[in-house]
């Protein structure tokens, strides 16, 4: 069985699904050689967790005429022991099929994900949008109290793992677009990154809408000092320097077609780690 487990976006990493693009020969022509790159820059990132004692679950392509399972953090959330599961696309049975169904909460038809869910200990920020059900936000926000959790709630209806986040106790990276940002972490270190556009020529239905994204903070943590990220930018990785992480750059070509940083592309299914209180 794959164990379920999360309190915070920086305790060490020990299982996590990553994402799959199509085979190039089920696409078109336009698209041959962007699956290509992409499968063979995730293969790359699976590699490099493997190497830092992570163990990586790929979701299966099941529909060759829709998008592919390539952002897994788009769907579940790992809370304490438990996996919130708002949305179940094709791909991922195998991988549920595994976790044991008594740690499953069932939020089917909802935007609920770790990408709009930022764990810090036994604090929760949700940025909840109007696909959140009002019965399916009273039921979270009763079991999160329950269970001995704070939540900061926004309502920008955005994911929030692409404007900032949480690296160590203290220290976020971040865009400049959350004003309660330094409302909710006060006295925290937040480095803030101006956005690097990204350019894509081709437009397609299973891409998205690159020209708001901000993916150097699009950051997926293996614990406390070690990071992954798709680039080099020096602004943060003096930052990170100063707080002694290391980054480890992992390359994805076609992150502006897809419109998903390193963060999106997985999802983190067990942490190492307790219930602790950051603030």
């Amino acid at each position: 069985m794959i164990p379920v487990k999360g309190f915070a976006t920086f305790h060490p990493l020990k299982h996590c699904i990553v994402g799959r693009a199509h085979d190039p020969k089920d696409v078109g022509d336009s698209l041959k050689k962007i699956m290509e790159d992409t499968n063979e820059d995730l293969d790359a990132l699976v590699d490099k967790l493997t190497s830092a004692g992570v163990i990586c679950y790929r979701p299966n392509v099941e529909k060759k005429d829709s998008r592919p399972p390539i952002s897994p953090r788009d769907y579940f959330v790992a809370i304490g022991e438990n996996l919130l599961v708002g949305k179940v696309i094709a791909g991922y049975k195998d991988i549920l099929s595994k976790i044991d169904k008594g740690r499953i909460k069932w939020y089917l038809d909802n935007d609920i994900s770790s990408g709009n869910m930022v764990r810090c200990g036994n604090h929760v920020h949700w940025d909840i949008n109007n696909d959140v059900r009002p019965e399916s936000e009273r039921s979270i926000k009763k079991w999160l109290h329950e269970n001995g959790y704070r939540i900061s709630v926004t309502r920008h209806g955005w994911h929030m793992d692409g404007v900032y986040t949480i690296l160590k106790p203290g220290v976020i990276v971040a865009s400049r677009d959350l004003p309660e940002l330094e409302e909710i972490y006060p006295g925290w270190d937040i480095c803030y990154i101006d956005p690097v556009r990204e350019h894509t020529t081709i437009k397609h239905t299973w891409g998205g809408n690159h020209e708001e994204s901000n993916y150097d903070v699009n950051i997926l943590s293996v614990d406390e000092n070690t990071c992954f990220t798709t680039a080099v930018n020096d602004v943060m990785f003096r930052f990170l320097q100063k707080h002694s992480i290391e980054p480890v750059v992992c390359e994805l070509r076609h992150k502006a077609f897809w419109d998903n940083g390193i963060h999106c592309m997985t999802q983190d299914l067990y942490r190492e780690g307790m219930l602790e209180d950051y603030f």
